[in-house]
């Protein structure tokens, strides 16, 4: 099993392990150092000693073990919750939440797979995320309560264990001998969605039914916070991107396409996928800082004067200034802050250069710059996509990263980049359309 985040899982019980070693080493050693003065001065056979010594050994053995599973029991019961109330606090968004609830409790269950699903409205359990075994090979779809063995102590609050056979739509296990545990996963005394544990028969942790539920209250409270701050942050996102949307209504739509594209960078460069989310809602928000800029300077038609560019060169730092307070959006601030940085420290608000420059807008002004430029404005036609790409490779290493520009046409070349509102090469020449030279010129007006 790969553990998360590339790190060991925790194991609450590896002291009480310790314990039980060195107890079993000084009770059998207890047991069998006074053999020898028992043989001399009792004069017992070797016989005798034999059977004394046997007896010994069974009943010590009996008692550290039984003593020490059930230690092991209750510390299980009482350590793996509080783990995971640690772990899954640490997680940044819902869909990891999911993911590091269903590495652990199958880790420490020793489950061959997990499958983690929602409860709808009409109490059926609607798939979200597997470990271990692929849903298609399962054939999971949405199972209801109401008809499945195990739903009406699900809707309980209470643990069920069965054979994988008497699990309805488990065509891919209905042939093999394993349990199936249905953990109700529980959110101020109301089920949210089921945790379904596969595992070999030997398995005893699944046996049980306080751990599993116990398990099931943590995972199900944290998903539940974090399904309610994911809609009040896509709520906050709505209504800025909205307001954004009203203020400069000329780049409607821009900032969901860039932030589309940033994501698609993102991966390429095998980011995880809280970054790339991280990156994506950066992106969508990057102009927000627009809501200060003056109107005859955001909608000005023509070329704007030297005192028009400091006002609008303003908007990076009001951008950050307005999402840095909001402690859901903190992680977006510094690239908002950053997105007109160039990679050899003639951008601006800071002048920021190289790797000082967040990865986030490194990629970001590659993005946001394409589209820019194959896209309308009111002040020019939008560009051929050729020509954007050109542009961008004549602008590596100086306004643009080197390595994000190379992602950037990795992406490009596989067919996933394309142009907003670009005419094709005959259009834009018989426009007499000419793509605006970025190099030091293109600014916050030029690419958004």
């Amino acid at each position: 099993m790969k553990p998360p985040h590339g790190n060991r899982l925790p194991d609450p019980i590896r002291e009480v392990l310790i314990v039980k070693r060195w107890v079993q080493v000084g009770v059998y050693l207890a047991i069998t150092l006074p053999i020898f003065p028992y043989y001399y001065f009792l004069a017992l056979n070797v016989l005798q000693l034999s059977v004394w010594f046997g007896v010994g050994m069974v009943i010590a053995t009996a008692a550290i073990e039984g003593t020490f599973w059930y230690m092991i029991k209750l510390r299980k019961q009482s350590a793996y919750p509080n783990i995971l109330a640690v772990e899954l606090g640490a997680a940044h968004d819902l869909q990891e939440a999911c993911d590091l609830s269903i590495r652990f409790v199958a880790g420490w269950t020793d489950a061959r797979g997990a499958i983690l699903s929602w409860l709808d409205d009409e109490t059926h359990t609607i798939p979200v995320c597997s470990y271990g075994l692929s849903m298609e090979f399962l054939g999971v779809g949405a199972i209801a309560l109401d008809d499945a063995p195990f739903g009406a102590e699900i809707m309980d609050g209470r643990a069920a264990l069965l054979e994988a056979k008497d699990v309805p739509h488990w065509a891919g296990l209905s042939d093999q001998p394993c349990w199936v545990a249905a953990v109700p996963l529980t959110a101020l005394d109301r089920v949210i969605g089921v945790l379904f544990l596969i595992a070999d028969r030997s398995s005893s942790d699944l046996r049980d039914r306080k751990l599993l539920e116990s398990m099931g209250v943590v995972i199900g409270l944290t998903l539940e916070n974090l399904r309610l701050a994911s809609r009040e942050y896509q709520s906050i996102m709505q209504v800025l991107c909205n307001a954004l949307d009203l203020r400069d209504s000329a780049t409607q739509g821009h900032s969901q396409r860039v932030a589309r594209m940033a994501g698609l960078v993102a991966e390429e460069m095998g980011m995880a996928k809280p970054d790339v989310k991280r990156i994506e809602q950066a992106a969508a928000l990057h102009d927000i800082g627009k809501i200060g800029v003056a109107d005859a300077v955001l909608t000005k038609a023509g070329p704007l004067t030297n005192e028009e560019w400091v006002e609008m060169r303003r908007h990076p730092r009001l951008g950050y200034e307005l999402v840095a307070g909001i402690e859901a959006l903190q992680h977006a601030a510094e690239i908002i802050h950053s997105h007109h940085e160039h990679h050899d420290g003639s951008g601006y608000p800071r002048g920021l250069q190289g790797e000082d420059i967040p990865i986030g807008a490194r990629i970001f002004s590659v993005v946001d710059s394409y589209d820019a430029m194959t896209s309308h404005r009111p002040y020019r036609r939008a560009g051929s996509h050729q020509d954007a790409i050109d542009e961008i490779v004549r602008n590596s290493g100086t306004q643009f990263d080197p390595d994000a520009v190379r992602v950037f046409l990795e992406v490009e070349r596989a067919g996933r980049i394309t142009p907003h509102d670009s005419p094709d090469a005959t259009d834009a020449a018989a426009a007499d359309v000419r793509v605006p030279t970025i190099g030091k010129s293109w600014g916050a007006r030029g690419s958004s």
